[in-house]
Formats: structure tokens, sequence, C-alpha cells
């Protein structure tokens, strides 16, 4: 439920001063020897316990960030910020995680000083984590990095409904392994703009797969843990020998197969194990292919490095987002930063997004 800026600060003054005679009636409580004065005491804290807790909840619903009135609160204290440089998409996804983005970089350059055309990276981690964004991040900079800031040599979908960003595509994948492999050549057929004439063995061996004018091509997959098929290991050699027919020469391909396990930053049951085993037993057959997970939540202060990398330097501005952002989280998630100092991937992007529309708007 939405809330009006004035409705939500009538709710934190009215909570402060319940919070203030909830400490002076429990503190009676303890010295009051009387046991009638103290039963209308227990009384009068139960009273405010119960419009506490209501307005707790009605706070938490103005505060959560899929709310507008929790996304504006956020938006007064990011728009205070002093944001002096340049933001583009890569600003949408690069909240810090050093060591995968290591990782991934030297694997990256690894396979191309062995020459490798393709390139498979398996992506496992909880939707809350944003495995996509990761992939996406490595898109933005590495290529970005290698092409100097161009991304028009690189042949990928982009969303425009939202910011432009990489498109993700369902995998496909059908009932059996020949249903699969079908389903794939009618995508690429698709994806690519190849005409209807086009044979899918002829397309690999012009190296139309990807369009032969573009330096590098990416192909960014999702799939659920819950659309697993045992036969997966099949389809992918499947894949990946079709894609060593292409020509030497030609562009590179990067394909990215987000793997969506929920909650696999906490807990791995039998199904989680036994696809994590099969990625990985496929990452060492194919030297092209690398399996990263889980992807972890974000610590605090990964987030507000990033405020000062755009030149926000005073962390006295920055530290109300940080606390507007805490006040917003779900009981789990509450318990979690309180533990850890962490925030989930899916609730630091949407600061991201915050900072980039005020900055572009």
């Amino acid at each position: 439920m939405n809330y009006s800026f004035e409705e939500i600060k009538a709710f934190e003054q009215e909570r402060q001063l319940v919070q203030q005679k909830l400490a002076r009636l429990r503190q009676a409580h303890i010295v009051e020897t009387d046991e009638s004065v103290r039963f209308k005491l227990e009384y009068d804290i139960s009273q405010l316990e119960t419009k506490k807790a209501d307005l707790d909840k009605k706070l938490a619903e103005a505060y959560n960030l899929g709310t507008e009135s929790g996304q504006e609160r956020l938006r007064e204290k990011i728009n205070a910020l002093r944001i002096s440089e340049p933001m583009g998409r890569v600003h949408l996804v690069n909240c810090n995680r050093g060591e995968l983005r290591h990782r991934f970089e030297e694997g990256f350059d690894q396979r191309q000083q062995q020459g490798a055309m393709n390139h498979y990276y398996f992506l496992s981690a909880c939707p809350t984590q944003l495995p996509p964004s990761f992939g996406e991040r490595m898109v933005y900079e590495l290529l970005g990095e290698l092409l100097d800031g161009s991304m028009n040599a690189v042949y990928c979908r982009f969303d425009p409904v939202n910011n432009d960003r990489v498109k993700l595509e369902k995998l496909p994948l059908g009932y059996s392994a020949e249903k699969s492999q079908e389903m794939f050549r009618d995508f690429c057929a698709s994806y690519f703009a190849w005409d209807d004439k086009q044979e899918f063995t002829a397309a690999i061996a012009e190296n139309r797969l990807p369009l032969a004018r573009y330096k590098y091509a990416v192909l960014p997959f999702y799939i659920r843990k819950s659309d697993w098929k045992p036969f997966f290991n099949t389809y992918f050699d499947w894949i990946a020998e079709q894609l060593a027919q292409r020509p030497k020469g030609g562009p590179t391909l990067l394909i990215f197969i987000v793997m969506y396990h929920k909650k696999l930053h906490v807990e791995q049951d039998d199904k989680s194990r036994e696809i994590l085993a099969t990625v990985d037993a496929i990452c060492q057959k194919h030297p092209g292919a690398g399996h990263f997970h889980p992807l972890e939540p974000v610590d605090e202060s990964d987030l507000g490095d990033w405020f000062n990398d755009l030149g926000e330097r005073n962390n006295a501005r920055i530290q109300p987002v940080l606390d507007t952002l805490v006040e917003s989280l779900p009981p789990a998630e509450s318990e979690q930063y309180q533990a850890s100092k962490r925030f989930n991937m899916d609730r630091v992007e949407i600061v991201q997004e915050i900072a980039f529309d005020l900055y572009n708007k």
C-alpha cells in the first residue's frame, strides 16, 4: 500500500511517542509493588504494544521498495548526494562482486589465449542475488574495456523497456534432447535473423552464428531449477559440438546460462546438488566452460564504495541512504542484515536504478 509523505511522517512521530510511553510504563512496572497498579500497567503496556505493532506494519508497507512511497523515501535521500561521475548502463549492475569478477577475467583471458571461439558461463544462484546482472556486468565492463567502450562490435539483444539492458532469453528446452535441439535451431534462426532457407549446419559452417561482422556475440539464457531435465548434459554436449564446427577467425561467442536456484546461498537440497554436480562435470569436460556459484549478498560497505566511486566522498550523506534501505527490508532480510551487514542484490539494484534514473532524467 502506498502512503503519502505526510502520512509516513505522522506514523513515524506516533511510533516515537508510543515507544517513549512504553519505555516509561515498563520502567514503572519494574519498580511497582502494588498488584492492582501492576495489573493496570500491564494492560496499558499490552495496548501500546498492539498499537506499536500496527504502526510498525504500516511503516513496513510504506518503506517497502516495491511501493512508490518506499521508493520515494529512498529517492529523496539519493537525490541529496553529490554524484559527479557519469552514469551508464554498467552502473545498474556493477556493485562489487570482486572475487567472481576476477575469476571471470582470468577464465576469459585463458580461453582467449587458447584461441577458443565459444565461451560458456554457467551462473547458478538464488533469484534474489540477480545472477543475470553479473553476466550483464561482464558484458559491459570486460568487452567495453576490450573495445574501448564501444558496444557496436557486440551482437546482443537489448530491452528498450528496461533501460536498454541486455535481454535475457529462456533457454530452449523441450521434453527430450532431440526436441531441445530442434528448438535451439529455431531460436538461433530467429535470434540471428537468418534467411528462412538458411539451414542450421550450413549457417554454422558459414560462421553466421554469430553474424560475422561482429567481433563478439552474446547469448544470455536462463533456466529455472524446476525446468531441469536429466538429459541436460547430452543437450549441452550437442550445442558445444555444433558450435565447435564454426571456422576459425570468426567472432567470439559468449553464452551465459543463468540457473535459478531459490536460496542457493543459504542451503542446497538434493536436486540442487545434483544440478551443480552435473554442471561442474560439464565444465571439466569442455575447457571453454566455467561455473560461477553461489552469488552471495552484497556487503553494505560495497554499496557505500559504489557511491564513493560516483563522486560522493562524504559518507555522512551516504549513510541516510543505507539507513533508509535497511528500514525497507522485510523481517528475514532484516535479520540477515543485522547478522552480516549484507543486502540481497535485488535490493541493491533498486538503489542503483533510482540513482541512474535521477542522474539521467
